[in-house]
């Protein structure tokens, strides 16, 4: 049994949360394609080749990992130009429920679901797909049985993570930046907050 099985690792945000994970001394496990997780297997992740557009494949990532909390990060589109943003979480959270995990935490953006008309047209030119994509994911988890946290991050930077970040409801706006670094810190912080299970979260870097 793993502590913890991610899905969109291999880089970025999802790189820096099996780094965060592993460095407090957890079982994490990863799908990564095949090629792509290296890095990961350096981390002491164990890698399960496959590909969230697959749903077996997802299925497969939970048979073998057996964890007890899985969070996705999975976004963006692959050769063909398919998205993963709804396709892929769906699978994942499909997986989940069958192996009836014990939290699910899925990342996406700010602008999501009731927040979309928040966004300025420019944002919405630039990203407007893949949000509306990440909306129709978030719509799946929210329909799951299981506890799931939604977590929508506004702007994100490469900079050194600071410890702190700021949780809240986007009314106001996506709120500062926010180190990547920052925000793997942030999911596991939530996934140790029971009262977390069942809501909707935006954050940002502190003010």
């Amino acid at each position: 049994m793993n502590d913890l099985l991610i899905f969109g690792a291999t880089r970025n945000s999802g790189w820096l949360l099996a780094q965060s994970a592993r460095a407090r001394g957890m079982k994490v496990a990863a799908l990564a394609r095949p090629g792509h997780g290296e890095a990961l297997t350096g981390l002491g992740v164990s890698v399960i080749e496959g590909d969230a557009f697959e749903a077996g494949d997802c299925l497969h990532a939970l048979a073998l990992s057996r964890p007890r909390r899985v969070v996705s990060l999975l976004g963006g589109k692959d050769a063909s130009g398919r998205r993963i943003d709804d396709v892929g979480n769906c699978n994942v959270i499909a997986a989940c429920e069958q192996y009836a995990v014990e939290r699910a935490l899925l990342v996406t953006s700010f602008g999501c679901g009731e927040l979309y008309p928040m966004l300025s047209p420019q944002a919405e030119a630039l990203l407007g797909e893949a949000i509306r994509a990440k909306s129709r994911a978030e719509a799946r988890w929210q329909q799951s049985p299981l506890p799931t946290t939604l977590l929508r991050p506004g702007e994100l930077s490469h900079i050194d993570g600071t410890g702190r970040w700021l949780l809240h409801d986007g009314g106001t706006g996506s709120g500062a930046p926010l180190a990547r670094a920052d925000l793997a810190e942030a999911i596991l912080a939530l996934l140790d907050d029971e009262a977390s299970a069942g809501k909707v979260r935006c954050v940002s870097g502190p003010i």
